[in-house]
């Protein structure tokens, strides 16, 4: 896990760009009205500079914005301290900033039923922000979000990749799109622009994969520097194979000691232009352009002592037979055509 920015630290830093950014996710993303209250959580992680900026974007644009700091916690998804916890149900919107991110606890999930509209942003740094939010047209991410669910939606899916990953899944009853890229009225949790999550007929699943992007958990790996290759049968992980790496995350789900988190939680599509290789932030690694996420564990509506994700890096991907991206390149026409509208090289 990276515990703190990894870019220049100077507050002047990219300091012009990171306010249209706040000012973009608060204007276009949140869509903050007048009157509005907004908690934003940030452990000591946190980049200040995002976290300040995005106040003062939501309060310039008419929202009451209050600003959360607590200790980082050891790892991801613990319950945060209980004033934290009373505060954010408590918000129209809660904007999540803490590296060591709380969704899918109990505090998350009693939110979430509470009606605050959730917006996950945990381990964002200047940098990230203006690459992903700040230098990208909101609108048309969304477009492409939009589209890629419609071809997804009851289809059977295929991923293959030059680094051996095969597997099939069928998406039939399923809801496609489990997270937003905007705010909607039905107050659906906003994660960063760029990806389509969905949780697959769990039975359906079965083949290999060959994770070749990032792992986390556990925090020794992040960007991998080998490969780790999962068996997957009936939606579950039966086997996982590797060096130092896999070792290292079969210690650590055996830690856990809970057999739900081999189990298939989601599916992720990433499309941010912003982020063309991993960076070491999950957060940003899930949205890599043209990869594919893995996430196994705790998912909405199913507890679990925790969740862990894998990239498969430049994958080809069809539904019902036809190809929406080969090699990390998006080849479907109407998917091409938006990846032209927003600059994305070589479309």
């Amino acid at each position: 896990m990276r515990l703190a920015s990894v870019m220049e630290a100077r507050d002047e830093y990219l300091s012009f760009e990171m306010e249209r950014a706040a000012r973009k996710l608060a204007e276009e993303v949140l869509e903050i009205r007048p009157g509005m209250t907004v908690v934003i959580t940030a452990d000591t992680s946190s980049d200040a500079r995002v976290v300040w900026a995005s106040a003062r974007a939501i309060y310039a644009a008419g929202g009451v914005p209050s600003v959360m700091w607590y200790h980082t916690q050891p790892r991801p998804q613990m319950e945060p301290p209980a004033p934290v916890a009373a505060a954010v149900a408590a918000a129209d919107i809660w904007i999540e900033q803490a590296v060591a991110y709380t969704m899918y606890t109990e505090a998350w999930q009693a939110a979430l039923d509470a009606g605050v509209l959730y917006c996950e942003l945990g381990g964002m740094d200047v940098d990230g922000m203006v690459r992903c939010i700040g230098r990208q047209n909101i609108g048309l991410m969304a477009e492409m979000g939009d589209e890629i669910i419609r071809l997804l939606t009851d289809a059977e899916v295929e991923v293959t990749s030059e680094a051996g990953s095969s597997i099939v899944f069928s998406n039939r009853g399923c809801k496609v799109g489990e997270f937003k890229m905007k705010t909607t009225p039905e107050k659906t949790p906003i994660m960063l622009a760029g990806q389509v999550s969905w949780s697959p007929v769990e039975e359906s699943m079965k083949g290999h994969l060959v994770a070749d992007g990032i792992l986390y958990p556990p925090s020794e790996v992040g960007i991998m520097s080998e490969t780790v290759r999962f068996e997957i049968a009936k939606g579950r992980i039966v086997d996982i194979a590797g060096a130092r790496e896999a070792l290292l995350l079969k210690k650590w789900i055996d830690q856990l000691a809970d057999d739900t988190m081999y189990r298939i939680a989601h599916v992720s599509m990433g499309f941010n232009p912003g982020i063309p290789v991993p960076t070491g932030r999950v957060v940003e690694d899930e949205r890599a352009f043209g990869d594919i996420d893995f996430g196994f564990g705790a998912w909405v509506g199913r507890p679990a002592a925790g969740h862990f994700d894998f990239t498969c890096r430049q994958v080809t991907i069809k539904a019902n037979g036809v190809p929406l991206q080969e090699n990390g390149r998006y080849t479907h026409p109407v998917l091409a055509r938006l990846c032209k509208a927003m600059g994305v090289p070589h479309h």
